[in-house]
């Protein structure tokens, strides 16, 4: 039985036990989902220093994924695997959501088997009579961003809701092929029924989504030895574009050999087509019944130019030109190689199925999740090039001299755009991934003074498919996928596990710990590259323990935090030492450990007046990190996680007068390595955020903030072209390439309702 025939054998069962539950006993109950007390922490996860278009990192000690916070939509993630697509191509925060919830480590573990935070939001389903909401966003770079959801009762039974989201965003500064680097419309449409007198619900909803969004931000900047970076001459860091000019794309397609010439934006664009069918139960032994299925449809690709050194060659030997001319270039000259995936399509089916009961000491939960995916051909063509160091650079043809015959010609390979080495590291997988899971969990209450909870996740997770290796490849002898592929099929048994405890020893304090278990099988993107990444399980465990303080002035948590993760998997890019212009695509595996400590503390010492601050002092190391590239070995037990500070500050005071309320976010983060072997790093920073609300009314408000108050300029991440650098003299005072801090930005908000 092939993995399709399993998927729709499994709704069908899905089916057969929702009818079956219902048809037991017919007088349900809604559930009534109480709204999360956590409306700070739930406003400070979508302040977001590098983007406005998701929630933020939220640190845990491990190093950030690819795909950022995990983000969810009525319970289930908005996409499967973020290397087929971002989340934010199918998801946006907008006047759809009834609410917002941000799901703690363990949860996230035990609901869908990932680790980190994830945020959870869910849809209006529709209202008893008619109501409106909207918002309208621009800031001081030309952003037009607004949403509009309209709810309400038709008859018998049914309700309504309808939703538009549209964002046109310029970034923060001005590419020359494209006003807006980022244009999403969402559109939902749901129609709702509820039935026995109100205590059970079906719905369905439609959701259309179509981005187009180019994500890279980095730009030239000297390096200096203290860590810090000074823009280099002509530019104005994270306000002068650094993509190149043309917003085209000229590369060999990976599934033909033909030569394709693409727009960058529209090419690499995402298109979704999802329903969701989702409904509640409450039977009359007490118990509730809550499932949600789901269909997806996408069409996604990526543009993402790696940019490796910049050189200022004089040697004579080699010189530049500019594309289409003959004028010859003299400046810093710089190396990109290009990633671009066009529009791969994927289907995508989940079913949750969730059975709880509550009473007085007791509330536990049953669910039972299938997930099935499919990607068709997903291929990443490659290409290396030269630009000009400028901003809205202009791409080089490269060109070497002969001294015997006294002739400059081009680089060997390359075509009439300066493109050469097409397909060298040339991404390809196609087939399916299944993920079948049933987990459980119980909070128990043996007395006033003593909360226990548990849970456990058993996930059978299986990848079905064909990637091209390197042995294929050189069978071929071409740049593009031909004759044979290799199977692969893995199969793991994957197990979460959840304890926690409080023992409340008198009413304001109290101990609180909890332990975690989780592990995760591997992914079929994995097998994009060439290499064999020779997945394995990875394990991670966690566990925390700390005391806690209540009292009408302040609330304060404090705990000693462990987590450690194994098989950490990592597709880099690594530059070739002996030529700045040779790279290779290389999947690595290790492992990171962290040990913090961690104190939330809630202030509130006047009326109206609140300051919450959280302080992390953590020291995530890389284990077993060792591996060859380019006949090199290398060893970085024992260094700092890339990117991951040692200690981190929030500093969030509000204050609410009348109509207004004042507010502002600072974040601290220490010193941060910019490369795996930590002869890089970036000097400590502050992101700082402040606002100003104003409710003109109950139904119309107004509001005015500030991202990067502090106007600060800098860089952040990672370097390019740096992961193997050992020394870190030949890039001080130099030019290289990064990401940078999101610059000042004002942003103005207007919302209201009827």
């Amino acid at each position: 039985m092939n993995n399709t025939v399993k998927t729709i054998s499994v709704f069908a069962v899905t089916f057969s036990i929702i009818n079956i539950a219902y048809a037991q006993n017919n007088k349900t109950d809604s559930i009534k989902v109480k709204v999360d007390s956590k409306k700070e922490q739930n406003s400070s996860v979508m302040l977001n220093a590098s983007a406005d278009n998701g929630p933020r990192n939220v640190n845990i000690g491990l190093p950030a994924s690819v795909g950022g916070t995990t983000i969810l939509e009525n319970g289930l993630p908005v996409v499967f695997d973020f290397m087929g697509q971002m989340p934010v191509n199918a998801w946006r925060s907008d006047s759809s959501f009834d609410r917002m919830e941000v799901q703690d480590v363990a949860k996230t573990a035990i609901t869908i088997g990932d680790i980190g935070v994830s945020v959870s939001t869910y849809t209006n389903k529709g209202t008893e009579k008619l109501q409106g909401s909207g918002a309208f966003t621009t800031n001081s770079y030309g952003l037009l961003r607004g949403s509009f959801n309209v709810s309400g009762p038709m008859k018998n039974g049914f309700y309504y809701s309808i939703s538009a989201f549209a964002n046109m965003d310029p970034g923060t500064f001005n590419a020359a092929f494209s006003q807006f680097l980022d244009k999403t419309q969402i559109y939902k449409a749901i129609i709702n029924k509820k039935y026995n007198e109100g205590k059970g619900e079906i719905g369905i909803q439609y959701k259309f989504a179509s981005s187009e969004s180019v994500s890279t931000k980095q730009n030239p900047y000297y390096y200096r030895s203290n860590g810090k970076v000074d823009a280099v001459e002509g530019f104005k860091l994270g306000r002068d574009s650094y993509l190149e000019k043309s917003g085209v794309v000229h590369y060999v397609n990976p599934l033909t050999g033909e030569y394709v010439t693409k727009d960058a934006m529209k090419g690499s664009g995402a298109e979704n087509h999802i329903i969701d069918i989702f409904g509640k139960n409450s039977l009359d032994n007490g118990m509730k019944l809550d499932y949600i299925l789901r269909y997806q449809h996408a069409e996604s690709g990526n543009y993402n130019p790696y940019y490796s050194s910049i050189s200022n060659p004089i040697d004579g030997k080699t010189r530049y030109r500019y594309v289409g001319t003959d004028n010859i270039y003299n400046g810093k000259v710089q190396s990109v190689l290009m990633l671009y995936t066009p529009r791969i399509p994927t289907n995508t089916y989940m079913t949750r199925v969730e059975l709880s009961k509550k009473t007085d000491k007791h509330h536990w939960n049953i669910g039972f999740d299938e997930w099935y995916y499919h990607v068709h051909n997903s291929n990443t063509a490659t290409y290396s090039f030269y630009h000009e160091v400028a901003p809205n650079p202009t791409r080089l043809i490269q060109e070497t001299y002969d001294p015997v015959t006294g002739i400059w010609s081009p680089r060997k390979g390359s075509d009439i755009y300066g493109g050469y080495n097409h397909n060298g590291a040339m991404q390809y997988y196609t087939g399916s991934e299944n993920k079948m899971a049933l987990y459980v969990t119980e909070k128990w209450n043996p007395s006033e003074k003593v909360e226990v909870e548990g849970g456990a996740r058993l996930e059978w997770q299986n990848v079905n498919g064909k990637w091209y290796t390197d042995e294929d490849r050189k069978e071929a002898g071409i740049n593009w996928v031909s004759g044979n592929k290799t199977n692969v099929k893995k199969d793991w048994i994957n197990k979460t596990f959840i304890a926690k405890g409080l023992w409340k020893i008198i009413p304001s304090f109290g101990i609180q710990g909890d332990i975690t278990y989780t592990e995760l099988g591997g992914k079929l993107s994995s097998y994009a590259g060439a290499d064999d990444p020779g997945i394995k399980k990875s394990k991670i465990p966690g566990a925390s323990m700390g005391v806690y303080f209540n009292h009408s002035l302040v609330r304060v948590v404090s705990k000693v935090t462990y987590i450690q993760r194994s098989n950490f998997t990592n597709n880099s890019t690594f530059t070739n030492p002996k030529d700045p212009s040779d790279y290779m695509k290389k999947t690595i595996s290790y492992d990171v450990k962290t040990i913090g400590w961690t104190t939330d503390a809630l202030f509130t010492p006047l009326k109206n007046f609140q300051f919450h601050m959280l302080l992390t002092l953590q020291n995530p190391e890389y284990k077993n990190y060792k591996f060859e590239v380019y006949g090199i070995n290398y060893d970085y037990d024992g260094n700092i996680a890339r990117s991951v500070s040692k200690t981190i500050i929030e500093l969030d005071p509000s204050y609410e007068w009348k109509k207004f309320k004042f507010w502002a976010s600072a974040r601290y983060f220490s010193k941060e390595y910019a490369n795996y072997t930590n002869s890089l790093y970036f000097a400590g920073r502050w992101e700082t955020f402040a606002g100003i609300d104003y409710k003109y009314s109950k139904n119309v408000s107004f509001g005015i903030s500030a991202v990067n108050l502090l106007n600060q300029s800098g860089a952040q991440g990672s370097i390019s072209g740096t992961n193997t650098a050992i020394d870190p003299t030949p890039y001080y005072n130099k030019p290289v390439a990064g990401t940078y801090i999101r610059p000042f930005t004002l942003e103005f908000k207007t919302k209201f309702k009827f």
